[in-house]
């Protein structure tokens, strides 16, 4: 006995084969009435859909790809959320690749991803990804969106976080609090988004009438706990009136507390911290930290809208879209001192 098609669940539903591979590959406005018909059909029949041939044949499939740089920096958690549940709404599967940094995997990875016939890609680039391969992958016609790290390229979607204000907003909250020996943790060399972070963090110095201070910058060999502690150690070694700390990241934040603690200093008391991310664990820190918030599920969540507007045939011009941080206020930076005092003052 032959094996039921997609022609004999349309002929069985009456509707055109079309229908059915929509409703089987989640796409297009098919009531509900019909998708209960047809997978009614489907179960009556026996059919079995066969994805990978539908991929052949429509040259596209429901997978996603996301492609990472650094699986192990919490902040990507958050972004593939948000990339995720998007898609999945949509009917997408996500598929994750993580290149450790090496840029020669990472374009191995998004190689292999289109050989599945990925329907499109959200890339975190790693840096030194070769810039004639974006070019050559672009003239493919495979919807690709950067997110975090930009590639520089006119011709892609690009959607991260204004890192200079980030930083901005960090130093104005920490010279409204009264401090002006504030020093700069995790520079990360090479890193163009700790550039941005420690430009915003001095310009709003300089704006303020302070002189740059480079011995208050103090530059990390990654984005680390262990590195923020070292690193911190320093900088208090060398400059003992630092009062308050913006801190590259969250994790770099954590370990600065770490070195504070290990001082004797009372981080929200002694010393004020920052940090930028707004990981989860910032909450649960002795005492809760304040952060900048990187937007990372939200970034996910537009990067995806990104990409499946070019999926479903966009032809507008490439689009650069950058979403403004905001600062969250915990007990860092001495916030519950500062609110007593002033209702003291008021009484």
């Amino acid at each position: 006995m032959a094996k039921p098609t997609i022609h004999d669940v349309a002929k069985l539903c009456g509707v055109s084969a079309t229908t059915v591979s929509l409703t089987l590959r989640g796409k297009g406005r098919i009531s509900e009435h019909t998708r209960e018909r047809i997978f009614s059909a489907i179960e009556e029949l026996g059919y079995v859909y066969n994805q990978s041939a539908a991929n052949l044949s429509s040259k596209k499939s429901n997978l996603v790809g996301l492609v990472l740089h650094d699986i192990t920096n919490p902040i990507y958690n958050q972004l593939t959320a948000g990339i995720s549940h998007k898609l999945d709404s949509d009917g997408y599967l996500l598929f994750l690749a993580n290149c450790e940094s090496d840029a020669d995997k990472q374009q191995r990875f998004i190689e292999s991803l289109m050989s599945q016939n990925t329907s499109g890609l959200v890339v975190c680039p790693a840096k030194r990804l070769d810039t004639d391969y974006l070019h050559a992958l672009k003239r493919r016609n495979v919807p690709v969106v950067f997110a975090v790290r930009s590639p520089d390229l006119d011709e892609y979607d690009f959607v991260g976080i204004d890192n200079f204000k980030g930083a901005q907003i960090a130093t104005d909250y920490l010279l409204g609090l009264g401090h002006s020996k504030i020093g700069f943790v995790g520079n990360l060399i090479g890193s163009k988004t700790a550039s941005h972070r420690v430009s915003g963090y001095m310009g709003r110095l300089m704006e303020q009438g302070l002189e740059p201070d480079y011995q208050l910058v103090r530059s990390c060999e990654n984005n680390s706990r262990q590195q923020g502690y070292v690193e911190t150690l320093h900088l208090l070694n060398e400059r003992p009136d630092v009062t308050a700390l913006v801190c590259y990241t969250d994790t770099i934040a954590y370990g600065a507390m770490r070195a504070l603690a290990e001082r004797g200093l009372r981080v929200g008391e002694d010393i004020a911290v920052i940090g930028f991310d707004d990981l989860p664990e910032s909450a649960e820190t002795v005492p809760p930290l304040t952060t900048v918030s990187a937007c990372a599920k939200e970034l996910g969540r537009t990067a995806a809208e990104a990409l499946l507007l070019r999926i479903n045939g966009s032809e507008e011009p490439a689009k650069q879209i950058i979403l403004s941080p905001r600062l969250t206020i915990r007990q860092s930076c001495g916030e519950h001192l500062h609110q007593s005092q002033k209702s003291n003052a008021m009484a």
